[in-house]
């Protein structure tokens, strides 16, 4: 019976709201896209007028059977006409050929109500495949107001996940034991240059950015047949300071695990997530590394003050009366009992804070919020000297040695060729070698 209710079939409308968006109802697939856009800048948001044409682009879609799909349009009074194409990756599913809508592989009549045209499909999307809707007019008007798919789920199954461990022993193979039962992550071994971090979705060759990751020890839900890559870093993360001394810092949030990411906007400062770890020596660990956007420059004075400025930016972080801004303010600050600091600064009677929280738009920033010291104890800004971390899922290289490069002498004028191997970068050009190491 509950597979029965699994393969039923179901659907989902994309309502054009725009001239470039459309809004989803009904029960379109997890983590599935949609992309509108229409080829006219007058009009109405779907009207095709002649020449002119609309498209509807899905992802998201893989396994799944498209059953049918109900196009809700209409013509003007009299005329109208054009062709209409669905593809599913490289193959056409359905299409009408250029003809008046009141032919019969259109409506059979002219209309300004909206009435449904019917495209049988009955076909399946494979992997990575696109469904795109396309309506070209060729007579003024043809009008979209919504798409509805009827599909069919693909019939659940267990799946498999291939861990790519970056090693030269290759991939691993984790098999659900029941649908949906998940699969449990495993540790990884460090080498002696790089720490395992844990796994992610993407690969990653080389980068300053740590991916989200998927921790080792905790069940991992695939939807479909997957690969996870693991993640290493070139360092065990940056550890939280109260020495006091000036420097580039990662400003974050341990509670919120959260770093500050920009200059003053709109009297905030956005955030970025930033997984925070916390020592039973008392200190902070930050895996993620800063990143540009993340470093600011702070001065701490002899007399318990500090100046704030955004690096990337060079702008200031500052107030005025009770909100931030990007003046260049005199902070002052205490380390607090659970080794964060506690910023703030005097507004009359009053002392105000800065303060990582839910703001106005409900999202996780910093702003000035009003405080009693006495009760400022806890919860301030962890600081964490500035450092780039190097992440990547190949501590020895993609490849287990540097292949054999061949280059014609009419070619070496012309080319660079660069391979990377673990923190070992060679560069070939114009026929000279170097070999950089990556720190």
């Amino acid at each position: 019976m509950i597979l029965g209710l699994l393969i039923s079939i179901l659907t989902a409308t994309y309502t054009v709201e725009s001239s470039s968006s459309v809004a989803v109802s009904g029960e379109a697939p997890m983590n599935s896209t949609a992309v509108y856009s229409r080829t006219a800048t007058t009009g109405q948001k779907g009207q095709m007028t002649a020449g002119n044409s609309t498209t509807l682009q899905l992802t998201g879609w893989d396994g799944y059977i498209i059953d049918s799909v109900v196009l809700s349009m209409h013509s003007n009074t009299s005329q109208g006409a054009g062709s209409l194409q669905i593809h599913i990756g490289k193959n056409m599913v359905w299409g009408i050929e250029n003809d008046d809508f009141a032919s019969k592989s259109w409506n059979g009549s002219f209309t300004k109500n909206w009435v449904d045209i019917l495209c049988p499909i009955d076909a399946k999307v494979n992997s990575s495949d696109v469904i795109e809707i396309y309506i070209e007019a060729s007579k003024n008007s043809l009008y979209i107001n919504s798409y509805t798919i009827f599909y069919t789920p693909p019939a659940p199954k267990s799946h498999q996940v291939f861990l790519e461990s970056g090693m030269s022993d290759g991939s691993v193979v984790l098999i659900e034991e029941s649908i949906g039962s998940g699969v449990i992550l495993p540790e990884l071994c460090d080498t002696l240059e790089w720490i395992f971090l844990g796994w992610s979705e993407n690969e990653i060759i080389e980068s300053n950015v740590c991916p989200m990751l998927l921790l080792a020890g905790e069940y991992y839900y695939p939807k479909k047949d997957c690969t996870l890559w693991a993640v290493y870093a070139d360092s065990d993360g940056l550890i939280s300071t109260i020495n006091c001394q000036s420097g580039d810092y990662v400003v974050a949030s341990a509670y919120w695990n959260r770093a500050l990411a920009g200059s003053v906007e709109n009297k905030i400062i956005p955030t970025v997530s930033a997984e925070i770890k916390n020592y039973e020596n008392g200190e902070y660990g930050l895996a993620v590394g800063a990143r540009d956007n993340m470093v600011y420059h702070i001065d701490f004075m002899e007399d318990s003050t500090l100046y704030i400025k955004h690096v990337m930016t060079n702008k200031y972080i500052g107030y005025k009366d009770g909100n931030l801004c990007n003046d260049q303010s005199v902070w002052r600050y205490r380390v607090l009992s659970d080794g964060s600091f506690g910023l703030y600064y005097e507004d009359d009677a009053l002392y105000r804070m800065l303060f990582v929280g839910l703001g106005k738009s409900e999202d996780v920033a910093a702003y000035a919020v009003r405080i009693e010291l006495s009760s400022m104890r806890n919860n301030g800004v962890i600081l964490f000297p500035a450092k780039k971390i190097l992440f990547t899922s190949w501590p020895f290289g993609k490849l287990d040695g540097v292949e054999n490069i061949v280059i014609l002498p009419n070619e070496m004028n012309s080319h660079e060729h660069i391979m990377y191997f673990g923190n070992y970068v060679l560069r070939i050009k114009n026929g000279e070698k170097q070999l950089i190491v990556n720190k």
